[in-house]
């Protein structure tokens, strides 16, 4: 499957989202999307503009007291029962005989006990006999788990047993045989709140189901293997119907172990309604979904505040081979595929809930529309719900690696590499490696904190698309961060703003604050509108350039072609431009046509080594009037004198104290 990362195709361009627009459209399980909010930022540029294209982890981190408290697990029940007996109970009579009371039952012979109360507080050891019947209550009995069968899959109790951990054998799944073992799963989950499977042992789950019990389902894999072998009785005809696993209201605990799709389905999780999950030391691979059918390892739709919210977990992870066959297009139902996918709705400011993700691993997230992370809602209000990642390692995402429509995100001591080849015949069609945006139009995300993270193309290869995206967004910190390029080209490192029409570029307390920047830059889009004209801060970062494509840029690079754009404070950088031809490196900022307004540069140090740019501190096609600053700044390697050159109209930039290596002031030709 993963060859299809090697493929192109040609398709033409449309400003709205798939996920949004077929959300609306196409989706049978009704999950809440407002079907005003069709647009994704990061598609397509203008055509005619081919140039431009609670925290739990850290110990050291403080405890914030308004975090919800992450739910204590369960430990595992000792037998408590007296046996003062044994027997080998051949029917319901037997079985329910008070007399017997406090004894252990071998069950030998099969029987039906539809109905029936067990005596008080036996010890069941399953022996070759299959009980089977409905609304069995089991009256205070201790379930032995030898992983042999005890119950038919068809059989319920009156309530879910919880004395013991019971795996699927308990209800007449094999390990390791050919065989589904569909109704035994469903059994075990529907009937008991503690689990285990066999050490290492291979279970088959070729049907979807529905669980909707209350209370909670913790599941100790043990190890095993879950494998779907045949997609047969899964629905394939509609973008988003079955699933492997379809949850509502059940809180799941599963870790230690693997689900495998074998390249055979693509839908694993789907849950509505916890209140909680963690899933953590799971290996998850290898699902696939054909053209026009959704590929999605775990899927949630949560009503928040309706469903009281408070904790989700993944840790320790590894998510990879999430393929859904695509048409080349990413804005159509197929090809869309992601490891997790959130919506989230009934917000309100009292919501108060964390998402932790630490150590998961992905690669190979393999589509049109393909993304590790997504998530979406809440927007229209200060909440308290967040989103913590650490130490992730993200990699070969066709689209994005993280895509938050969410507010209160953090992401931190993690890794992010860019897929090598794109599947898209033009690679402005992609999205951005990371991308925050508000889908909820006049509504920002706010409380978003990107640092100490690695986030690069490929070694060896160009990039496809940007690395960092913000808009419509406040109170972003973009700190400590590592973001690199091969070669400097027509994609930003942090990219500002919009390309598409329906946003409004809105950016509010922003921060791209001692960062490294390597061949990229930080990138204004052609829908870019600091609120109040606020400016953006650019402090303390270093941009090196050892490699360019010979497009037009600077560390400061504002895309669009008309209008007036700027206000940021860009202070306190360092560039280092290290080679011998450095052709469209432009030193400090490059306009695309836009005029730059509201600019301050102030104690910015350029240095070339081995060669010159012609435009060595600014090259500005819009007009660059007083309201912009230059001072204290310096240039090494190059002449000071028309440093700058301005070509749209003014060029009344205010320069005081900015010079050369030889003490000649900067000044614009």
């Amino acid at each position: 499957m993963l060859l299809l990362a090697s493929f192109t195709f040609v398709f033409s361009s449309c400003a709205k989202d798939s996920d949004l627009f077929y959300e609306s459209i196409l989706e049978q399980d009704k999950d809440p999307v407002d079907p005003k909010d069709p647009k994704d930022p990061t598609d397509p540029v203008d055509p005619t503009d081919p140039v431009d294209p609670t925290d739990p982890v850290d110990p050291t981190d403080p405890v914030d007291p308004t975090d919800p408290e992450v739910p204590i697990d369960p430990t595992d029940p000792t037998n408590t029962n007296k046996i003062v007996g044994v027997y080998y109970p051949s029917s319901s009579a037997e079985i329910s005989d008070p007399l017997k009371a406090d004894h252990k039952a071998i069950i030998t012979e099969s029987f039906d006990c539809s109905g029936c109360t067990f005596a008080a507080n036996q010890t069941i050891e399953p022996a070759g006999g299959v009980i089977t019947g409905d609304n069995i209550n089991l009256n205070g009995a201790y379930i032995e788990n030898n992983f042999k069968q005890a119950f038919s899959p068809s059989t319920t109790f009156n309530e879910v047993y919880a004395g013991s951990r019971i795996s699927p054998e308990t209800f007449g799944a094999v390990s390791g045989d050919s065989t589904d073992d569909n109704d035994a799963i469903d059994a075990l989950i529907n009937n008991c709140s503690l689990a285990v499977t066999s050490k290492n042992g291979s279970y088959i789950k070729n049907r979807p189901s529905n669980y909707r019990r209350s209370g909670i389902f913790n599941w100790n894999m043990n190890g095993s293997v879950v494998k779907i072998t045949s997609a047969a009785n899964f629905n394939n005809a509609k973008v988003s119907v079955d699933a492997v696993f379809d949850i509502t209201n059940l809180s799941p605990n599963i870790y230690n172990g693997e689900f495998d799709g074998t390249d055979t389905y693509g839908r694993l999780f789907y849950l509505h309604g916890q209140d909680h999950f963690k899933f953590n030391d799971l290996w998850v691979h290898n699902l696939y979904s054909p053209n026009a059918v959704r590929c999605v390892a775990f899927r949630f739709s949560i009503n928040a505040d309706a469903s009281r919210f408070k904790y989700g977990e993944f840790k320790n992870n590894k998510i990879e081979n999430i393929v859904a066959q695509g048409d080349g297009n990413f804005n159509d139902a197929g090809g869309i595929a992601k490891a997790w996918w959130y919506t989230l709705s009934g917000m309100s400011s009292s919501t108060t809930f964390n998402v932790v993700y630490q150590n998961n691993v992905v690669r190979n997230i393999i589509g049109d529309d393909a993304e590790g992370f997504y998530a979406i809602g809440g927007a229209r209000v200060s909440h308290n719900g967040k989103f913590t990642f650490d130490n992730e390692d993200y990699r070969y995402c066709t689209r994005r690696a993280i895509k938050a429509c969410v507010s209160n995100v953090e992401i931190k001591n993690s890794y992010f590499e860019e897929i090598p080849q794109s599947m898209f015949k033009s690679a402005q069609q992609m999205g951005t490696m990371i991308d925050f945006f508000s889908t909820s139009s006049g509504s920002l995300i706010e409380n978003i904190r990107v640092h100490d993270n690695v986030i690069r193309t490929v070694p060896g290869n160009d990039a496809h698309y940007f690395l960092l995206s913000v808009t419509d967004a406040k109170d972003v910190v973009i700190e400590n961060n590592v973001l690199t390029m091969e070669n400097a080209g027509n994609y930003g490192g942090v990219r500002l703003g919009s390309n598409t029409s329906t946003y409004s570029g809105a950016l509010q307390d922003i921060r791209v604050i001692n960062n490294t920047f390597n061949n990229c830059y930080v990138n204004t889009m052609t829908k870019y509108a600091p609120v109040n004209n606020q400016p953006i801060e650019v402090d303390n970062n270093k941009f090196n350039f050892t490699a360019t494509k010979g497009v037009d840029i600077g560390a400061l690079r504002l895309s669009a072609r008309n209008g007036a754009h700027g206000y940021i404070n860009f202070t306190n950088n360092d560039i280092d431009v290290n080679m011998s031809s450095p052709n469209g490196i432009n030193g400090v900022i490059a306009s695309n046509g836009v005029d730059v307004v509201g600019v301050t540069l102030d104690k910015v140090n350029v240095t070339y080594t081995n060669g010159q740019s012609s435009r060595p501190f600014g090259y500005i096609k819009g007009s660059f009037n007083s309201t912009n600053v230059i001072k204290d700044c310096t240039l090494s390697g190059a002449g000071g004198t028309n440093a700058i050159e301005v070509t749209g109209g003014a060029q009344s930039a205010q320069i005081s104290n900015s010079t050369d290596g030889n003490g000649n002031p900067i000044t614009i030709k």
